[in-house]
C-alpha cells in the first residue's frame, strides 16, 4: 500500500547491490529524482551511461504518446546491453502491471525474464497490485518482499505465491517479510524512522 517502504526498500537494495549494471525505466521520473541520477532520454545518453552502472530510462521524449512501446523497446534494447559482458544486470520498474497485464507481456520483456538470466538479468518491480502482473512473470518470483497489503485479490496473489496473507495484512508500514521461494527461507525487516521520514531497514 502506498506509504508502507517499498519504494524506498527498492532504492536501497539498488544502492547496495553489487552488479555490472542497474537499467531502470522512470516514466514518472521519480527514481531519477529519489536518486539524484540524471534521467536518459536519447539512444546516445544511454549509451554514455553505460559506464557508469546507473541507466535510467524516461520515455516522454523517445515515446511522447506510446510509454508501453518505450518500454518494451527499453527492454529490447537492456537485453541486448546484456549480451556484452558477465556480471548480474537489475532492470527496475515500478508497478509492472501496467506493462504486463493480465492478458500480454511485450516481448522485449519476455525476452529479458525468460531468455535474459543466461545474460545475467534480474527483474526487480513493485507494485501495490500484484493480482494484476502477468501471472507467468508472478509465477517466476524468486524472491518476495512483502510489505502491508490492504486488497483482497493482493492478498490471494501472496498467499498463492506463500506468503501468510493474514501478517502481511497486519504488518506495520515500514516492516516486511520476504520469502525465498526456492529455498523456503524468510526474512523479518522493519524500518527505522527519523520522524515521519523513512530511512533504513533492519532485519529482526
Amino acid at each position: 500500500m502506498t506509504g508502507s517502504g517499498k519504494t524506498k526498500f527498492t532504492i536501497l537494495y539498488l544502492l547496495n547491490v553489487v552488479c555490472a549494471c542497474r537499467f531502470l525505466f522512470d516514466d514518472g521520473g521519480r527514481f531519477s529524482r529519489r536518486l539524484g541520477v540524471a534521467p536518459c532520454y536519447t539512444v546516445t545518453q544511454l549509451e554514455s551511461a553505460l559506464p557508469t552502472r546507473w541507466v535510467i530510462f524516461n520515455p516522454a521524449r523517445m515515446f511522447p504518446d506510446d510509454y508501453a512501446a518505450g518500454f518494451d523497446w527499453f527492454c529490447h534494447w537492456v537485453f541486448e546491453c546484456a549480451k556484452g559482458g558477465p556480471g548480474l544486470k537489475v532492470v527496475t520498474v515500478d508497478e509492472l502491471w501496467q506493462w504486463a497485464d493480465a492478458r500480454s507481456i511485450p516481448r522485449g520483456l519476455r525476452l529479458c525474464t525468460q531468455a535474459g538470466r543466461e545474460h545475467g538479468i534480474q527483474l526487480l518491480t513493485a507494485t501495490q497490485e500484484p493480482h494484476r502482473v502477468n501471472s507467468s512473470i508472478v509465477g517466476q518470483c524468486a524472491e518476495l518482499v512483502c510489505f502491508r497489503l490492504q486488497e483482497p485479490k493482493a492478498w490471494k496473489c501472496v498467499s498463492d505465491l506463500g506468503a501468510d496473507a493474514e501478517r502481511i495484512a497486519a504488518l506495520p508500514l515500514g516492516s516486511f517479510i520476504a520469502y525465498n521461494r526456492l529455498s523456503g527461507g524468510q526474512l523479518h525487516g522493519r524500518g527505522l524512522w527519523e520522524g515521519s521520514k523513512l530511512v533504513r531497514f533492519e532485519k529482526v
